[in-house]
């Protein structure tokens, strides 16, 4: 297996555990966004799925090297349509990554927020959708659920 093939593994299997999540939150909470101070902004699971949905699609554009603009994403406004464009996205990204020559490993790829080369480039998208895990798992407790959502599918 060589890197490409493992990050793109990773890129579904981390998906696939982030719309886990999504399908264990309360459907009448998934557009509910934490209570806190004026100056601070929270966003709900359902926003945090379509931040993630439009990013790996925008790196796979990335690498690409597309020129287009990101088509807009389907509307995702419940837990189905959360995981299912989720999944999608990281299919989408994952068949990109497994298509990189050796090369693009090591060149650089120009951001709206930085140069990066492209080992970092199909890292992020997992670290992405790690954090919004997390952050998802954090409302699930605020709403009283103290149960850690893992299932055997996403670890494979």
């Amino acid at each position: 297996m060589n890197i490409q093939e493992f990050q793109a593994r990773k890129i579904v299997r981390v998906a696939r555990t982030l719309a886990h999540f999504v399908a264990t939150t309360p459907a009448d909470r998934l557009d509910w966004c934490p209570a806190t101070c004026d100056y601070s902004s929270t966003r709900s699971a359902l926003d945090q799925v379509r931040e993630c949905v439009a990013l790996n699609r925008n790196f796979a554009t990335l690498l690409r090297h597309d020129d287009c603009e990101s088509t807009e994403s389907p509307a995702i406004v419940d837990s189905t349509s959360a995981q299912k464009e989720l999944i999608a996205s990281a299919h989408e990204l994952a068949d990109v990554v497994r298509g990189l020559p050796d090369e693009a490993l090591i060149s650089h790829f120009t951001t709206p927020h930085a140069s990066m080369t492209g080992e970092v480039l199909i890292d992020l998208p997992c670290r992405n959708m790690a954090y919004h895990g997390g952050q998802i798992n954090f409302i699930q407790l605020l709403l009283g659920d103290r149960e850690f959502h893992m299932h055997s599918r996403a670890l494979r």
